[in-house]
């Protein structure tokens, strides 16, 4: 998969509105952020092959590897989420809505993301400085002698991310309701 550069919706002509601005504007905020931790896949494909020659051609796996390997994993997939929200590239089931008009279907959008998605967001943030906080209190860290420390650095992923995909629910809501006030969508249905 490639990285484009950033839209909130490729169906939405280039406009000048404020909000619209706005929203472009955090879009791409999310969107070089994800080309900086979707290098942590790079690390994962080292890590892992550093682990298979280790394990099978001496015999001698270290668990570091196999934790190192699953921090970059959480670090891939969660910031990875945001990236999926701002490119409209996450999975969706559009059996509905490819029958309805475009503007019921942001509609819908916004009330999913006001109702569901941004509580949810907010309470996994908010939640997540909890869990990290506690971590580090205790100074956790991995249960194996020869394992990471600092367990409160990967379990920081989970607020941080969070962040970053309200930061981008909060782009494409704007987005969405800036179509609804200047009427931007034809009449045609939702599907491309």
């Amino acid at each position: 998969m490639s990285i484009s550069q950033p839209s909130c919706d490729s169906n939405l002509p280039n406009n000048d509105s404020m909000l619209s601005k706005f929203a472009e504007h955090l879009s791409k905020f999310v969107h070089y952020s994800a080309l900086v931790f979707c290098w942590s896949y790079a690390l994962l494909i080292f890590a892992i092959i550093g682990n298979v020659v280790l394990r099978y051609g001496f015999s001698s796996g270290l668990i570091i590897f196999e934790e190192i390997q699953w921090h970059l994993y959480a670090i891939g997939m969660m910031f990875g989420l945001s990236f999926a929200e701002i490119t409209n590239s996450q999975v969706r089931v559009d059996i509905v809505a490819e029958r309805l008009r475009r503007q019921t279907v942001r509609k819908w959008e916004i009330f999913g993301a006001v109702v569901f998605v941004l509580p949810f967001v907010y309470l996994c943030v908010v939640h997540g400085f909890e869990y990290v906080s506690d971590s580090y209190r205790v100074s956790e860290s991995s249960n194996s002698p020869l394992g990471l420390p600092f367990r409160w650095a990967i379990k920081a992923v989970i607020p941080l991310s969070f962040s970053l995909l309200g930061i981008a629910i909060f782009s494409r809501l704007m987005t969405n309701i800036d179509a609804l006030i200047n009427n931007k969508d034809s009449e045609n249905n939702h599907g491309n």
